[in-house]
């Protein structure tokens, strides 16, 4: 039982120093402004969206709405 105990202790000892340098060393990094420009990862490139091809469907009604559109203003 006390062997248990004593590596339980242990664990949360180690667990309490890893994380505590840990935040520690992140602290000194973002007070020193080093944040983004040295993670390599991190990128602000937008992709662009892929154009859709268009169909012979729309082509011929968007042709058809331009004659009806041309049609009705001249006939004003």
């Amino acid at each position: 039982m006390r062997h248990l105990l004593l590596a339980a202790t242990m664990l949360v000892g180690a667990l309490a120093v890893t994380f505590g340098t840990a935040s520690i060393l992140q602290g000194i990094a973002v007070a020193r402004g080093n944040g983004a420009a040295s993670e390599s990862f991190v990128t602000n490139d937008v992709a662009k969206p892929v154009a859709k091809p268009v169909s012979n469907k729309e082509r011929v009604t968007s042709q058809f709405r331009d004659r009806v559109r041309s049609t009705t203003v001249s006939d004003l």
